[in-house]
């Protein structure tokens, strides 16, 4: 087995995810603003302002759209109105639970906190022309069965392709990280379960922005 390092050129967007502070600070000003019509108007009005506006095109609140940050689908995507007020109601658990439901976005590749979880929703960084045009980080796994056999997994900010060479010829499959962090994807039988932990390891990595 043979585990390379690499610095690859990107060619499509990468999602990068908000960090803790972008988030926090995203909030505290969308809670200066939110805070006199929330007295006014309790619960309909920051209902209506968070999730009219995380909903919108944009993505984002006022405090979202100044730390450049947004809400999406898993997939990078624009969410509904239906999934953006489920998000903000969400929220009431995240509260309930001592605010461990933010805090969970510590502990996840995805940094999704709790009310990010049960609304399939993730928050990420905008501009992701900017984290295209920069060099990405790979990692390649390789291992050889016999003269004739070798199985190549390479794994980037983008996602990971495994090539399996054989007698028969070649065959190709691409996967996400989410899949390998998931377990969706497995590499146990080719490269052993220390190498398949590994490689989940550097996925999480990847996703986590380290």
């Amino acid at each position: 087995m043979i585990i390379l390092d690499e610095n690859l050129d990107a060619t499509a967007p990468v999602i990068e995810y908000a960090s803790f502070g972008e988030r926090l600070l995203a909030r505290i000003i969308d809670g200066f603003i939110i805070l006199i019509p929330s007295y006014i108007i309790p619960i309909i009005a920051p209902w209506l302002y968070f999730a009219l506006q995380e909903s919108s095109r944009s993505g984002s609140t006022v405090g979202k759209s100044a730390m450049g940050i947004r809400v999406t689908d898993m997939n990078g995507e624009r969410i509904g109105f239906g999934p953006a007020t489920g998000r903000f109601f969400g929220q009431i658990l995240s509260v309930m639970t001592l605010f461990i439901g933010y805090f969970m976005m510590l502990f996840n590749s995805r940094r999704q906190t709790l009310h990010d979880m049960m609304a399939g929703t993730i928050v990420i960084r905008r501009n992701p022309e900017i984290a295209a045009a920069r060099p990405q980080k790979g990692r390649t796994w390789k291992a050889k069965v016999s003269e004739n056999e070798m199985h190549i997994v390479r794994i980037t900010e983008k996602g990971g392709r495994h090539v399996h060479y054989s007698p028969l010829g070649e065959q190709t499959q691409d996967f996400t990280l989410w899949q390998l962090t998931d377990g969706i994807v497995d590499f146990t039988e080719a490269f052993g379960a220390s190498d398949n932990a590994a490689m989940k390891q550097y996925a999480e990595e990847l996703l986590r922005g380290f």
